[in-house]
């Protein structure tokens, strides 16, 4: 495999001994890619940044004449990571993220560019990936926002419409991702309008084809609804609750019909495959009788 085709009007590919960098043309001046090919170290791709982000490794965030960018190393976890943490045998990988993300885009559908992706020469057929995404000023996860938004005890109905309309127009287009989680759902600032999508991050791994079928969205709403209640964010009543943050007829009015499924059928059938992978995890679940559907045992 090369450089995808998709990318060849945003993205330049340059290689030097063992080192491949891709670019975003409209970002090329504002890094320092000379540097870069002669392993220039990813923090100092531009100029430091105080933030609170967290990921599996250490991530960077900096300044740039562009803006800022988001950059870290790739790492697995697992068992995987203890054998080759930081060695991967795909050198493609982060520049296929680069692809998914420029489709989105094109689609309609709000995701920050990938901007540079380096890779480096590691052993016999290894490679070390690093890739840095353009910032999206002010934004918070959906996480925080909604922690937040349940504390005060408002907006939460505003955060729910946005992330049905958001998730719905993903699978429309397309979108599998690998890991559909409050955390990976953007708030820009001063919060959603009605009628205006979230920003989706962390693509790595992420495929697009034909809108998703009828099995692959239950299974992706359930893995968010599961993101909810991992965090104490599911609906603290009945299923016509508008105290959760995802769950409730907010989300899937805005989600819309699809295959001839109401919301309510909506909720029902998620709530069914959501309670499979609950007891698949040994979360906490109490049952229907106590009224108190989809609680978590801890809470904001």
């Amino acid at each position: 495999m090369g450089m995808p085709t998709s990318l060849a009007t945003t993205h330049e590919w340059v290689e030097r001994e063992g080192v491949m960098v891709v670019v975003r043309r409209d970002w090329r001046d504002a890094l320092p890619v000379d540097a870069m090919l002669s392993g220039l170290p990813l923090e100092q791709w531009g100029r430091p940044v105080h933030h609170r982000l967290a990921g599996r490794g250490p991530v960077h965030v900096m300044d740039t004449a562009n803006g800022e960018i988001v950059a870290k190393q790739l790492s697995r976890g697992g068992l995987a990571g203890g054998l080759a943490r930081h060695t991967y045998f795909d050198r493609w990988r982060p520049v296929r993220e680069a692809a998914v993300a420029e489709a989105l885009r094109v689609g309609g559908c709000r995701t920050p560019p990938v901007v540079a992706v380096r890779c480096t020469r590691a052993g016999p057929g290894g490679w070390r990936l690093e890739l840095a995404t353009a910032r999206v000023p002010g934004g918070r996860d959906l996480l925080e926002v909604a922690t937040e938004a349940r504390a005060a005890g408002s907006g939460l109905d505003r955060l729910a419409r946005a992330a049905g309309l958001t998730v719905r127009r993903l699978h429309d287009a397309g979108l599998r991702h690998r890991d559909l989680q409050l955390k990976n759902l953007l708030v820009a600032p001063g919060g959603p309008a009605d009628g205006k999508d979230l920003v989706v991050l962390d693509l790595d791994r992420c495929t697009l084809a034909g809108p998703l079928a009828q099995a692959e969205r239950v299974a992706s709403l359930a893995r968010l609804g599961r993101s909810a209640l991992k965090h104490g964010l599911g609906p603290a009543g009945t299923a016509d609750d508008s105290s959760g943050v995802w769950w409730t007829r907010h989300f899937f009015t805005a989600y819309g019909t699809s295959g001839g499924r109401s919301a309510a059928a909506w909720l029902r059938v998620v709530r069914r495959r959501l309670r499979q992978r609950v007891a698949a995890h040994r979360l906490f679940w109490p049952s229907e009788a106590d009224g108190r559907v989809g609680e978590t045992p801890h809470h904001p």
